[in-house]
């Protein structure tokens, strides 16, 4: 794709997410067994190999009958019918029910021959219950019972060799419990991208040390490789690289080589120890460096060898924003996933927001549905600097003020991008 814009021009946010999705591709398929398939996006057809249901069975403990010999029955007319037997789950009736008989049945048994009908235990009465009869001898019926009532029949859902479930689809657990009653314990899925995960930086240490003067802990490495991780794709924390143009250029070409996206945390901004942007422009090609959002306004993309590296900024909840808003819908799109985005709902906003800027601003907010007047209510979280990793964890959704937007006042209804909904149905971008 060819770029209309100066790397170093600051493009909108929607343009950003445009470009984003531009050079990403949906993943192949692996054969995946199918308990490791759930939530996965189907790459081909599911055919059953039998009829569901296999026969013809029962949906309720009762008793199976011929619905002719109920026709009559009412309150002033009730009808017995001779008990002649009992079937579980799993056994079958070898006779033929005749005439004026009725099987005690449980759930899922075989209805016998003969039968067509299954009237509920609770709506009989059961007459000669004993221990060495449960069944009971008789059933008095005091009501007629439907042809077919309570019965499943043979291929109701599917016919052996119809297809149930097509490509594209994303496999719930029901989905697994088909798979199961079909036949089909492995299946072909698209596969997790495998995402690498850089922190950049001469000031960070790993989470296991005690940071000395002027270091803090890789916090973003680990908490992008959550986020990727939640986004479906195969997460892998590569460490921490020094500030120099030489070694990050080192680490970014061995995880190009093995990974589909390649995540830079720190490094984008342009400082004076900031290489990502050199080093992406040299061995492939820079689209964007700036986003007119905040937090989030240096972020990098760049192209090696048709994989997508991506500098983020280094404060910790710029770039999770930047991830959440940027990356997770190509994420979503390399598995399959035919809605990309999450919702975007309105709420009432509870308190004021003085934030104003010619960006698009996302601030961290928590979101409550207010039962009394039907309407979600928001909740700005107080501290929104993007250093402040506890206001995000604290947030279920990012308020969006557009772009020169004033800010918002107490009572009026903003935009809430849900951050606790994998994605929003509504729409298939």
């Amino acid at each position: 794709m060819s770029s209309n814009y100066e790397t170093s021009q600051m493009i909108s946010v929607d343009e950003a997410i445009d470009m984003v999705l531009s050079f990403t591709k949906e993943l192949e398929s692996e054969a995946t067994p199918m308990l490791e398939a759930t939530g996965r996006v189907l790459a081909e057809d599911i055919v059953s190999d039998i009829d569901i249901a296999p026969f013809d069975n029962s949906a309720m403990d009762g008793f199976a009958l011929k619905a002719v010999d109920s026709e009559l029955a009412s309150p002033d007319h009730p009808i017995e019918l001779e008990v002649v037997g009992v079937i579980g789950a799993g056994s079958v009736f070898t006779g033929c029910l005749q005439a004026g008989e009725a099987l005690r049945i449980m759930t899922g048994a075989e209805l016998p021959a003969g039968a067509d009908t299954v009237v509920m235990i609770e709506h009989v009465e059961v007459v000669g219950e004993t221990a060495t009869r449960p069944q009971g001898e008789r059933i008095i019926l005091s009501k007629s019972i439907e042809l077919g009532k309570n019965v499943r029949y043979k291929g109701e859902e599917i016919a052996a060799g119809e297809v149930l479930m097509q490509a594209g689809v994303q496999l719930s657990p029901a989905g697994i419990g088909l798979l199961a009653a079909t036949g089909n314990p492995v299946v072909q899925v698209i596969r997790r991208p495998r995402v690498a995960i850089l922190a950049t930086g001469d000031e960070l240490v790993d989470p296991t040390q005690v940071p000395g003067p002027g270091k803090i802990r890789n916090s973003n490495g680990y908490s992008l490789a959550a986020a990727v991780a939640g986004a479906g794709g195969l997460p892998s924390v590569l460490g921490i690289v020094a500030d120099d143009e030489a070694q990050i250029r080192a680490a970014v070409k061995a995880a190009v080589a093995s990974h589909d996206m390649v995540l830079i945390s720190g490094g984008a901004a342009g400082g004076d120890y900031d290489y990502t942007f050199q080093v992406l422009n040299e061995l492939g090609r820079v689209y964007f460096r700036k986003v007119n959002m905040r937090p989030g306004k240096s972020q990098t993309l760049g192209v090696i060898d048709d994989t997508i590296v991506f500098g983020l900024a280094g404060n910790p909840v710029a770039a999770l924003v930047g991830f959440e808003v940027l990356l997770r819908p190509a994420l979503r799109l390399m598995q399959g996933y035919r809605s990309l985005k999450r919702p975007i709902i309105q709420a009432r906003l509870v308190s004021d927001s003085h934030k104003t800027d010619s960006r698009r601003l996302y601030l961290r907010a928590h979101l409550a549905y207010d039962s009394a007047n039907a309407e979600y209510q928001v909740i700005l979280e107080e501290h929104q600097s993007s250093a402040i990793l506890g206001a995000m964890q604290n947030a279920n959704c990012l308020v969006i003020l557009e772009e020169g937007q004033g800010g918002s006042h107490k009572d009026e209804f903003v935009n809430c991008l849900r951050l606790d909904i994998e994605d929003d149905l509504r729409v298939i971008s």
